[in-house]
């Protein structure tokens, strides 16, 4: 109800959907600085508390002990801050803002920690003006992200990979995972957060969005570079040789657009052998028989191990305002797909999540943990089940 709020409000201020997230983003990195937090609401003029939280920012990205060309990076992503009339000009909205955001996102985060807070605002923020369907970006319910970490058996020692990382969904929820396996080990979870945890964005915005994410859940010292993924593959196998790989990649919009399976392929091949991938992607990706997708398809095979798809339900994405139907892969990495052998099918297309007026898709009747423990169970046994 806030996420919605908040967008009215700031829907009225003119301040722009793509800068909305970032502004959150923003606002509570400079909170997490004690100095600023005390002070902020003493600053005569807004101009100040411009500078005063973009400069608290950028602080904190240099205590989080970030490379100096991200920290450039990123305090370009935040600039707008300085120039935004709205934000320089109304003071008193501008300390509102901060206080609302402290009272009602950072005690929410207390209380859920590991959650993609910034993914359900960007979410919300963007569904006016989902001008990001044209780039392809659809934002994986944290239902969804959960489940892959559960689909693999995420553990302390895994080496979680994302090549088109967005706001970090998977890449939290992975760290969740990891960390109540870790069980108050803090040399344990401390390497979690430092070593364990990789991401790729190709959009500086959304990279921004990423590292806060990232920085707001307490990892240290995040490992999310921005680029393209095709170039920094290679580097990032080296450095960190991944064991598991997840991924909703950008969604072909026309016929330009890099095919699905090309960043699939682009995953598997930065882990390890035996590493486990898992993409969700068009249900096209699957049962495409034809042209560039086929070519992809028997790539993979040639390479590597299709352990399993399982059909999503049709309106997953009804938050972010896109229709697209999908699937999930379960890849095993660099062992060819053995001659003869049965790739298991799962029809997941009822999660029990129910359309609200309001609230978007959700889970309504408490129905997903039993759900989903079904799902699990009958891909691990590979059960038949009609």
């Amino acid at each position: 109800t806030y996420t919605k709020d908040l967008n009215e409000l700031l829907h009225s201020k003119k301040i722009k959907e793509a800068h909305r997230s970032l502004l959150i983003s923003g606002v509570l990195i400079a909170l997490q600085n004690i100095a600023f937090k005390n002070s902020f609401s003493a600053h005569k003029k807004s101009e100040q508390l411009a500078k005063s939280i973009l400069s608290t920012i950028v602080d904190e990205f240099s205590n989080a002990n970030l490379p100096t060309d991200k920290i450039n990076n990123l305090q370009q992503a935040f600039s707008f801050i300085l120039t935004n009339t709205t934000l320089t000009n109304d003071k008193d909205f501008f300390i509102e803002l901060i206080k609302s955001i402290e009272e009602n996102v950072n005690n929410f985060m207390r209380t859920h920690k590991y959650f993609d807070t910034l993914g359900q605002f960007y979410i919300e923020f963007l569904r006016y003006a989902n001008s990001d369907k044209g780039l392809g970006i659809v934002l994986t319910p944290p239902h969804i992200t959960e489940l892959f970490s559960e689909i693999v058996n995420v553990n302390k020692d895994s080496v979680v990979f994302d090549n088109c990382c967005g706001t970090g969904g998977f890449l939290i929820s992975a760290m969740k995972t990891m960390i109540k396996d870790a069980n108050g080990d803090s040399n344990k979870i401390n390497h979690i957060k430092k070593q364990q945890l990789v991401g790729i964005e190709y959009q500086d915005d959304i990279y921004a969005l990423g590292v806060s994410n990232m920085i707001i859940h307490g990892d240290g010292k995040t490992n999310i570079y921005l680029g393209d993924c095709f170039e920094i593959t290679a580097k990032v196998r080296e450095r960190f040789s991944p064991t598991v790989g997840f991924l909703n990649p950008p969604y072909k919009s026309k016929k330009s657009d890099i095919e699905e399976l090309d960043f699939v392929l682009n995953n598997l091949n930065t882990l390890v052998k035996g590493g486990k991938c898992l993409a969700i992607v068009p249900l096209s990706c699957a049962i495409s028989i034809k042209g560039e997708i086929l070519e992809r398809k028997k790539k993979i095979l040639e390479n590597h191990t299709l352990e399993a798809i399982m059909s999503m339900p049709e309106d997953l994405f009804h938050n972010s305002k896109v229709s697209v139907v999908t699937c999930v892969f379960v890849i095993t990495a660099h062992i060819p797909h053995p001659k003869g052998k049965k790739t298991w099918l799962g029809y997941w297309r009822e999660d029990g999540f129910v359309k609200t007026k309001g609230k978007g898709r959700i889970d309504l009747n408490n129905s997903w943990s039993e759900k989903k423990a079904d799902w699990l169970t009958t891909y691990l046994n590979r059960e038949t089940k009609s």
